[in-house]
């Protein structure tokens, strides 16, 4: 004999219980590190972005040690945020949403000497901005 369904199940069909935020919240935390580990590499080997030998110390704006910077605080705050997001916190959902159009803009400065790093990060910005756009779909007992 099987138990009967409780009533908060019984009315949930099974594919509501896939949830887009919580796979932005994912990419948002892999992106983060993708970040970090961007800025470390700038940070300590201003070389390997050069992509001409007159470019120098310079990335469009700013130089590299800058930039190296930017792209740890970024990183760190995107991997806070993806914590708030599995949490269920709104706040985060919108800082998440925040930081992965400024990473998307910041990859636009990394495009000429990373291309396909940058549309692959610039792509994983675009799925974190959509899955925590979107509303979703509210599941009794669930928090994301």
């Amino acid at each position: 004999m099987q138990p009967e369904p409780s009533t908060s199940d019984a009315n949930v069909p099974p594919l509501e219980r896939s949830h887009w935020v919580a796979f932005a919240g994912i990419i948002l935390m892999l992106s983060g590190l993708f970040d970090i580990i961007n800025g470390f590499v700038a940070i300590l080997n201003h070389g390997y972005y050069e992509t001409t030998a007159n470019h120098g110390n310079r990335l469009l704006i700013f130089n590299y040690t800058a930039w190296g910077w930017i792209w740890v605080v970024t990183g760190i705050a995107q991997i806070l945020a993806s914590l708030g997001v599995f949490l269920g916190v709104r706040g985060a959902r919108i800082t998440g949403i925040v930081l992965a159009s400024l990473c998307l803009v910041g990859q636009l400065m990394f495009l000429s000497t990373l291309p396909f790093w940058s549309l692959a990060t610039m792509g994983m910005s675009v799925l974190v901005i959509y899955g925590l756009v979107i509303e979703p779909r509210h599941v009794q007992g669930m928090r994301v």
